[in-house]
C-alpha cells in the first residue's frame, strides 16, 4: 500500500484583496464554522467575529466616515451623514456586486451611488461648502457693521 501525499497549495488571491477567516453557523446548529473568504483590502468587517448563515449573506463594508451638523439651539449634532465603501458578492445587481458608496442619514433612507456619482456628489458638496462659506463672510459683515453702528 502507497501513501498517498497532498500538496497543499495557497490559493490565488486577486490584486486588492485578502484571506479572512468567516464564521458560518448553518441554521440550527450550535457551533460556527471557520471558512477562508477573499476580502477586499479595505473591507473592515469582522467577518470572523459573527457568524452568517451562508457565504453568500457576507457582505463588505468598509470604516464609515462622518460628516455631522450642529446648531445654536441643541447640544450636539442635528443631523449626519455616513459615508462607506460597500460591496455584496451575491447580489443580484451587477452595481451592488462591485464596490460602490452608500451615504447613510441615519433615518432609514440609504443612497447608493456608482463611484462616479460619488466623485460629482463630492464636488456638490464641495460647492455647497464655498457658498456656506459665502454666506458666513456676509453673515460676519454684517454682524460687524451692526457692532459699528450700535
Amino acid at each position: 500500500m502507497s501513501a498517498v501525499t497532498q500538496n497543499a497549495t495557497t490559493p490565488q488571491v486577486r490584486p486588492g484583496h485578502r484571506l479572512v477567516p468567516a464564521l458560518i453557523r448553518w441554521h440550527r446548529e450550535v457551533t460556527a464554522q471557520t471558512v477562508w473568504i477573499e476580502c477586499p483590502t479595505w473591507c473592515s468587517e469582522p467577518h470572523h467575529a459573527v457568524a452568517q448563515l451562508a457565504v453568500e449573506d457576507i457582505v463588505h463594508s468598509s470604516h464609515a466616515v462622518y460628516f455631522g451638523v450642529d446648531s445654536i439651539e441643541t447640544t450636539g449634532m442635528v443631523f449626519g451623514l455616513h459615508a462607506q465603501i460597500k460591496a455584496d458578492p451575491q447580489d443580484s445587481k451587477p452595481q451592488f456586486r462591485q464596490a460602490h458608496i452608500v451615504i447613510d442619514d441615519g433615518q432609514g433612507e440609504d443612497a447608493f451611488l456608482t463611484v462616479d456619482r460619488a466623485d460629482a456628489l463630492a464636488d456638490r458638496l464641495v460647492a455647497f461648502a464655498a457658498q456656506v462659506r459665502r454666506l458666513a463672510r456676509t453673515a460676519r459683515a454684517h454682524q460687524q457693521q451692526a457692532e459699528v453702528t450700535a
